[in-house]
Formats: structure tokens, C-alpha cells, sequence
């Protein structure tokens, strides 16, 4: 049932967001999936009516949760700039579309067949690069960052290496000439291309790629330097450092670490110790962070500056896999004033959105 459906000794209130049988999805947390201005978010839910554009995208406003469709998909969605992107067939045409959630506004391109069907796509802000990830042969194993330049047309690949199985990249969100780059060193792939590791004892570190011309600048993160990467990071805002979490129990659905801050030439920082968390994201400002974890089971917001973190609430959900992500995949909108989340709690997947007090950000920053 949509509406308050706890009140917090802490201050927060949850409220569910969400209804109906369709699996839905907050989408993954390394940004929010909101407006500039935080009057809604965006969350997907299945629609196999419209096959071959599955994903269906809704707009839900805070607070009065009314929701708007904006679009149906074939999957590929992210954000920049404050705008939503997805994936779609037409015509037995590919298009990636734009959504102004301010305006409404559509605009569209068309994917050319270089860039594959499969992969995942990024676009920087000033809309000039669409990056691509792409599998470029079993035998020997190999994968590449493809770059499309939607001035010239122009597609080519700017970066290759055998560890690129999962390179979640992400343009950096103030310039959008830099790519941050998940490398799993050490994965094995069949000749026939089946996963027989995903990351090998070398462990899992990311680096930075420089647009268009594929230099590649790489962090001090992953073993000799730290534990394992967990494989869930995120440019902190526009200030150039990265904030992700490492895995020590080296499980990826269930495991936590450590929640650290990384930029290139210094040694990565550990922040709110002894926190350990999973899933990962900030906001645009840079200002706070937000994370979630399954054992204990917490949502938590913090500041990279004051090395504070408070907890806003437990998911409540169950971590499965199958069928239906329940994953929290926690986010905070850019005002700062609701964390979104994901949780079967109810007995299937909904989207819960936290309504944060005031005053828990207030004491997050304040240096004293």
C-alpha cells in the first residue's frame, strides 16, 4: 500500500513508494536517478506488452507519489546532467533517448551497429562521447571501451585488455573527459566465452581513461594496496576523487568493506570507520554519500568530509537474486532530503523512498 509506512526513533519516516505486480526497480545506485531540482525520481518496472521494449520508466514525485510513464526500453538506461537516457527499438532501429525530467522533453539519436546490442553505454554530459563496453574475442580472451563521437559519427576503441569482463564504466560527471574503469584482474572466460572466474587472486581494481585519446591513469586500489575492489564505486560528485567500497569476504552479493576515497598520485583513504558497506552512490554536490549492507541490514548516509555516518534505516528485504533483484541499491536525492530504496518486504520488490530529518544532516557536517 503506497504511503508512511514507518516512523523512526531517529527522525525518519518510510514511505512506500510503489504498488501492483509488476517486478519493479529503483535502478543501481551510483547516482540518483532524479531531477535537478528533486521534485521526483525515476524507477523502471517490467512490461512485457511491450516487447521488444520491456522496461518501462516511471517518474514518481516525492512525497504525493504521483507517477508518470516517460518511456518504454530495452534496458541501457543512465543518467547526465540531470537528464535520463534509455535504450529502445524502433523499427528495427536502435535509439538511445534522452528525457529532460525538468521539461518533459524527448530527444533521440540512433545507435549505429558498431556499438553492440549488448553493451552498456554511458554519455558525457555535454552529450558529445556515448562509451561502450565490448567483448572482442574468446581466443584469446579480450574486451574493450569503445567511444562513438556523436559529432563526427565516428566509433572506435580506445582502450583493450583481457580483464574488461565487467568494466561498469562511468564518465565522469564535471567534464565528461574522463571514463572510471572496473578492471577484474584475473576473470577467465571459456573459449566459448562461459564466466569460469569472474575475479582472480589479482583482484579487482578500477582505473581512470582519458576521452578521447585512451590514457589510462590507474588507482591505488586492489591488492598489494588494499583488499579487493567490491566492484561497486562512483565518481564522488564533480570533485574528480571516487568513492566505492572493497570486498573482504570476496562474495559480491552478500559482501561489505570498507568504504573508501580514491584519486590518482595519493593512497586511497579509508572513510566513517569502522563502517563497512556494500552498494555505493553520492550525489552531485559531492556533499554525502549513501551505502547499503545485508548483514547488518543498513542504509546509511555519511560525509566524506567530516568522516561522519549515521544510519537512516534498515531495507528489510531479502537480498535474493531470483526471481526478481532485491537488492537495496540505496541512493539520496540531490537536496538531500530523501534516500530511495529497494525492498521486498511486503512480499514482492517495491521501491521505499526515506524522508531524511534535517537535523541528521546538520550534525553529518558539522565539523565540531
Amino acid at each position: 500500500m503506497i504511503g508512511l509506512v514507518e516512523e523512526l526513533p531517529n527522525g525518519v519516516a518510510v514511505f512506500q513508494a510503489t504498488d501492483g505486480d509488476a517486478i519493479k526497480s529503483n535502478i543501481y545506485c551510483e547516482f540518483p536517478w532524479c531531477a535537478p531540482d528533486s521534485h521526483c525520481f525515476v524507477y523502471q518496472q517490467s512490461a512485457p506488452e511491450h516487447a521488444p521494449n520491456t522496461h518501462e520508466y516511471i517518474a514518481c514525485n516525492f512525497g504525493s507519489w504521483e507517477k508518470r510513464v516517460i518511456g518504454h526500453g530495452s534496458g541501457g538506461q543512465t543518467m547526465s546532467g540531470g537528464r535520463f537516457y534509455f535504450q529502445r527499438i524502433e523499427d528495427n532501429r536502435r535509439e538511445l533517448v534522452r528525457v529532460d525530467l525538468m521539461s518533459g522533453e524527448e530527444y533521440i539519436w540512433e545507435i549505429p551497429d558498431a556499438v553492440p546490442q549488448s553493451a552498456r553505454l554511458d554519455i558525457s554530459c555535454d552529450e558529445r562521447y556515448i562509451a561502450y563496453s565490448v567483448k572482442l574475442g574468446w581466443s584469446p580472451q579480450n574486451f574493450g571501451i569503445g567511444l562513438l563521437d556523436l559529432h563526427s559519427g565516428e566509433s572506435k576503441i580506445i582502450c583493450e585488455d583481457r580483464w574488461l569482463n565487467n568494466s561498469h564504466l562511468q564518465f565522469e560527471p564535471g567534464k565528461g573527459r574522463q571514463l572510471l574503469i572496473q578492471h577484474n584482474r584475473g576473470c577467465v572466460y571459456t573459449p566459448d566465452g562461459k564466466c569460469e572466474l569472474l575475479v582472480g587472486p589479482e583482484g579487482c581494481t578500477l582505473f581512470i581513461l582519458d576521452v578521447p585519446d585512451g590514457n589510462i591513469t590507474r588507482l591505488p586500489l586492489g591488492p598489494p594496496e588494499t583488499a579487493s575492489c567490491s566492484g561497486h564505486e562512483a565518481w564522488l560528485g564533480e570533485s574528480g576523487k571516487v568513492i566505492l567500497t572493497l570486498n573482504i569476504a570476496e562474495d559480491y552479493d552478500h559482501g561489505k568493506g570498507p568504504i573508501m576515497l580514491a584519486e590518482a598520485g595519493k593512497p586511497a583513504r579509508q572513510l566513517c570507520a569502522p563502517w563497512e558497506m556494500n552498494h555505493i552512490g553520492s550525489v552531485p554536490s559531492a556533499r554525502l554519500f549513501c551505502a547499503d549492507t545485508f548483514h547488518p541490514d543498513e542504509i546509511i548516509i555519511g560525509s566524506p568530509y567530516t568522516d561522519k555516518a549515521a544510519v537512516v534505516c534498515a531495507a528489510q528485504t531479502s537480498y535474493q537474486r531470483s526471481p526478481y533483484d532485491s537488492h537495496p541499491h540505496a541512493y539520496l536525492s540531490p537536496d538531500l532530503k530523501w534516500v530511495i530504496f529497494n525492498s521486498d518486504r511486503s512480499g514482492g520488490p517495491q521501491v521505499y523512498c526515506a524522508a531524511i530529518p534535517p537535523e541528521m544532516i546538520l550534525e553529518l557536517e558539522n565539523n565540531e
